[in-house]
């Protein structure tokens, strides 16, 4: 997996709280798909500001945007 692929949430990480996360976690962006929320039966928590940076930057290599 070349790194552009992945996020790794840290469980040591200073905003790891509201995440939702157990333990530490990875997000693997190209193997994203959509859900109806139908299916969904609760929110786990957020994405901190910084995470979600990562992962729009990271979206943009992956994608060549």
């Amino acid at each position: 997996m070349t790194k552009h692929k992945i996020v790794l949430i840290e469980s040591g990480g200073q905003d790891f709280a509201i995440t939702g996360l157990r333990t530490t976690s990875v997000l693997r962006l190209h193997r994203l798909l959509t859900l109806t929320t139908a299916i969904i039966d609760r929110d786990l928590g957020r994405l901190p500001e910084t995470i979600g940076q990562e992962v729009e930057s990271r979206l943009r290599q992956l994608f060549g945007l």
